[in-house]
């Protein structure tokens, strides 16, 4: 009987013994704006007129701010190239549509997929190739924290538009003129499908 009480009595112990010792959860420092006085496009990189992208760059040992503004805006201009493809592949997406619905036959696509697909491919290309002209870095700011430095790189709409608008029509004029004549009517639908992309 004896040894039947004391094991109740041990198992609320070891209980007791466990919940005193298990460890308080541990907190995750919240990084936000806020909290570190930091600008909020650094949270929120969206604007409403254009495409932005933010570069980080860390403080480097020899304390080179141009080397640390250099690789930031490299990181800004790699993921607004990215922006950028998405946006293009969004347009011929579009474009492909309008095209298709136009056509008397909905079961023939009038445009080849190869032909669509060499086009954007060359747009995407011909834009990152020419460092995404209408690029400006519109603010910089720097962690007092850990040195590190945000970058926030900005491409307005007309600038984007443009840009965009003339590498296609160049590719499109260029499939014309290697005898891709479906595409002509293409050009008369291109602005509506660059607007289109951006919403």
């Amino acid at each position: 009987m004896r040894v039947s009480a004391t094991l109740p009595m041990g198992v609320v112990f070891l209980a007791l013994l466990g919940c005193a010792t298990e460890k308080a959860p541990v907190t995750i420092p919240v990084t936000t704006t806020t909290t570190r006085n930091a600008p909020a496009w650094i949270d929120n990189e969206e604007i409403p007129d254009g495409l932005a992208a933010l570069g980080i760059a860390q403080a480097n040992p020899m304390g080179d701010k141009g080397l640390q503004r250099t690789v930031a805006l490299a990181d800004a201009r790699t993921k607004m190239a990215g922006k950028m493809k998405v946006r293009v592949q969004s347009m011929f997406s579009r474009l492909d549509q309008v095209m298709t619905t136009a056509t008397a036959d909905a079961t023939k696509k009038p445009i080849k997929s190869d032909v669509m697909n060499r086009v954007m491919e060359n747009v995407t290309r011909q834009l990152v190739n020419q460092e995404l002209a209408g690029t400006n870095t519109r603010a910089t700011w720097t962690d007092p924290a850990d040195g590190s430095l945000y970058l926030f790189l900005v491409m307005t709409k007309d600038s984007m538009d443009r840009a965009l608008a003339g590498a296609a029509q160049a590719q499109i004029k260029k499939e014309i003129a290697q005898g891709e004549q479906s595409l002509n009517t293409a050009l008369d639908k291109l602005d509506a499908a660059i607007a289109a992309s951006g919403k």
